[in-house]
């Protein structure tokens, strides 16, 4: 009688460790999956991984996924924080990023598409682009200005009326005034010329490496 009672007991306990150890490897493989899904995924990015990725972001930031989407095909690359095309001309590159970052000028809106050009900054004009907008991000030593806004519109007047205050062809006074009159237009379903393209080329090497500082003796 008393093997008869040990055996169910012996196989409930062998199937309570089974179970057990099913959960735990379910739980192993669900890390795993979120661990993947905040590594890098490099080209090709499929539509599935790339909505998967971001189903969860802002609706500004899935705004702007779709229409670089549908603009330059699938991303060279995403991660948890960010979705990238590399080489969208006349863009060197395009990022999307799921962070917010609140923006009064012209108009309110959320910053999370960023878009790079090469071009060489005279230092003397660094502050004055500063000034017009805080959105335009200089890359001295790169060699790049980029401009984050929420629409590809919005980054290539930005970026036109850079050129023209670093032309010395407009003030920054002037050019926030432009920024406005134009910002209202692409709000009203209209355009201009200074957001349909990029009215400058970039030539030759822009980045700029500085001068090296010789050390003085007893300092590294």
């Amino acid at each position: 009688m008393k093997r008869k009672i040990l055996v169910p007991a012996m196989l409930s306990v062998l199937i309570a460790v089974t179970a057990c150890g099913h959960k735990k490897d379910s739980k192993k493989k669900k890390e795993a999956s979120r661990q993947d899904l905040s590594a890098v995924i490099e080209e090709p990015v499929s539509s599935e991984a790339l909505e998967d990725i971001t189903a969860e972001w802002p609706a500004p930031s899935k705004e702007a996924i779709t229409a670089m989407k549908d603009k330059y095909g699938s991303p060279s690359s995403v991660t948890e924080n960010m979705v990238v095309w590399e080489q969208t001309e006349p863009f060197n590159r395009t990022v999307v990023f799921k962070e917010q970052i609140n923006h009064l000028f012209p108009v309110q809106h959320s910053d999370v598409l960023m878009q790079t050009v090469s071009y060489r900054v005279p230092l003397d004009k660094v502050g004055q682009l500063a000034e017009f907008d805080g959105s335009l991000i200089v890359d001295r030593t790169k060699g790049t200005i980029s401009s984050r806004n929420n629409k590809e519109e919005m980054n290539i007047l930005a970026l036109n009326l850079a050129d023209k205050i670093i032309k010395g062809e407009t003030t920054v006074e002037q050019a926030r005034r432009e920024y406005k009159s134009n910002a209202e237009l692409i709000l009203a379903g209209r355009t201009s010329p200074l957001v349909s393209k990029l009215r400058f080329h970039s030539r030759g090497n822009t980045s700029d490496p500085d001068t090296l500082m010789q050390s003085q003796e007893g300092e590294y």
